[in-house]
């Protein structure tokens, strides 16, 4: 069956290069105005919200929520790679070359044919040495094309990342490059240096809070990130990834504000301290 309007022939449309087509006829004269007007700064926004809907899918366990989300996700990876293609900067075509390729060459105990073990060294090991070299390599060969300023450090990750994921992506590069700490304790003993870093901010030598005009706001947002950085640091020790962590404890105060609020003998705005704190102290053994 052929749309005779839309020159598409529908039973070739479910597969990868039929969707390349749809987007491009979206994007085509006789398309739709709100594809048409897009760009790749107006999808910014929806790359991102599709990638949590993945998230969400996987995390709900339905497969068929999952295979509709991955779907919505790989129409905005299609659709910018359009859009660059108008511009005749590439095609997605050349995003999966890029990525094949990638692939193969940081794998080369997988792909390399020669590639062996020497007596001794465990594969694990080898494996992120060899990823590191490679990546050093890749940045190597893209500073000889750019800027010195262009090239960003070996810790970097995008901005756009929620921040504690960000900060454990972070260290967790830091860690493969040798830099951290040699065991729990020392970032545990961090945590309690950054506090007492804002605590110097927030307090004078004799022990009060400083005024209003005494206080330096942007120190002291600097220390508060600070103490978040030294914790997820922490728990990157203990294998728990702050996001998850801080969920969970927003989940179970979330749970128990709802026991005050269906136990308290009024609105909970109308409560005194005293009576709330009763309620929360409830709440915990409740729940």
């Amino acid at each position: 069956m052929e749309d005779k309007k839309n020159g598409i022939e529908y039973e070739k449309c479910f597969d990868f290069k039929g969707l390349i087509e749809i987007v491009k006829k979206l994007r085509s004269e006789n398309g739709c105005p709100w594809d048409k007007k897009q760009t790749e700064e107006t999808l910014k926004p929806y790359i991102i919200e599709e990638a949590y809907e993945v998230v969400d899918a996987i995390s709900s366990g339905d497969t068929a929520e999952i295979k509709e989300e991955l779907g919505d996700l790989l129409l905005q990876v299609i659709f910018l790679s359009v859009v660059f293609e108008e511009k005749k900067e590439f095609s997605i075509g050349d995003v999966i070359n890029t990525v094949n390729k990638k692939l193969v060459r940081r794998h080369p105990h997988v792909f390399d044919k020669d590639f062996s073990l020497k007596e001794g060294e465990c594969l694990e090991d080898v494996i992120l040495k060899n990823w590191e070299r490679i990546k050093g390599e890749e940045k190597e060969e893209k500073r000889k094309n750019t800027h010195d300023s262009d090239i960003k450090p070996s810790v970097h990750i995008s901005e756009s990342m929620p921040a504690l994921h960000r900060a454990y992506m972070v260290q967790e590069k830091a860690e493969r490059l040798g830099f951290d700490f040699e065991n729990v304790s020392g970032a545990i003993s961090k945590v309690y240096e950054e506090i007492s870093e804002l605590k110097k901010e927030l307090y004078t030598q004799e022990g009060g809070l400083r005024s209003d005009e005494e206080l330096n706001r942007n120190k002291i947002k600097e220390e508060y990130g600070d103490i978040l950085f030294s914790i997820v640091n922490a728990g990157r020790f203990l294998d728990i990834h702050p996001c998850g962590a801080l969920n969970e404890s927003s989940d179970k105060f979330i749970k128990r504000f709802g026991y005050m609020e269906k136990n308290a003998s009024s609105s909970i705005s109308e409560l005194d301290a005293k009576s709330l704190d009763g309620l929360w102290e409830e709440s915990k053994k409740a729940l």
